[in-house]
């Protein structure tokens, strides 16, 4: 399989598990012709997984594609992150042409196969989030990972605080304690025989101990045993080192554009 038949899987993988995540908050989707758009209740701009847009095929044009979405959110009052492949350039030329500066670069990462690396050190535990003590647990992490909890809560219990976001037979949420509290998490989706990995977070005064590793090696390992023939992870540039180590090749990237 080619790097752009696997992109092209990557993209597919990814539209289908931001579907999920603004079905299950009780958000919109729409789309035609290969523009998939969803919108949350929440009116913020970022992260893509509370409003956002990305074009799956290119039979719409670009500019096309940019005013249909701009009408969507514009009628919501809502901002928006629009998510453009690297290699789909007529996308992000029109949309600095019409002024929008790119937010991020991040990295599409795939494996084949399961890591090798051996399980964290006995102060680390790793248990998968089975119950609402783990689903609080997971969301306290990402939003002290995001920013002041306090401004970060209300989205991340929007988005993540509901059994089948985080538990079922194609999830596989998971948080690393450590000296007694939950320090880590990230999430398995399993979506047509491929494991995306999201939500990889780690507590400020527990980074630099190799929990993101630990995190990421169990949610991965999940999802081949949930049956995935591949891995993948939307990655920003501090994770990449991490999983270049376990094995992940890169196979495009994505530029980020935040709308408010």
């Amino acid at each position: 399989m080619t790097d752009r038949n696997v992109l092209d899987r990557f993209d597919s993988v990814l539209a289908e598990t931001y579907r999920e995540t603004v079905r299950s908050c009780g958000g919109e989707i729409w789309e035609a012709n290969g523009v998939v758009s969803w919108a949350s209740p929440l009116p913020q701009a970022s992260p893509a997984y509370a409003n956002g847009v990305m074009r799956t095929s290119r039979v719409m044009s670009p500019r096309e594609a940019l005013g249909i979405t701009a009408r969507f959110f514009g009628a919501r009052k809502h901002g928006y992150t629009l998510l453009a492949r690297s290699d789909d350039r007529g996308l992000w030329t029109e949309a600095e042409r019409q002024g929008k500066a790119m937010a991020t670069e991040l990295s599409a990462m795939v494996t084949a196969a399961p890591p090798s690396r051996t399980a964290p050190s006995a102060e680390v535990e790793l248990r998968p989030v089975e119950n609402p003590t783990g689903m609080l647990d997971f969301c306290g992490v990402v939003a002290s990972s995001l920013g002041p909890e306090g401004e970060t809560r209300p989205l991340v219990d929007r988005l993540l605080r509901r059994p089948q976001t985080l538990i079922g037979t194609h999830r596989s949420g998971l948080v690393a304690y450590a000296d007694g509290s939950a320090a880590a998490c990230a999430l398995a989706t399993l979506v047509d025989g491929t494991a995306l990995i999201g939500w990889v977070c780690t507590r400020p005064e527990h980074r630099g101990r190799g929990l993101a590793t630990a995190v990421v090696v169990a949610t991965v390992r999940s999802g081949f045993e949930k049956g995935a023939d591949l891995a993948a992870v939307l990655s920003p540039p501090a994770l990449v080192p991490v999983l270049d180590g376990l094995g992940f090749e890169e196979i495009g990237r994505y530029r980020e554009y935040h709308l408010p």
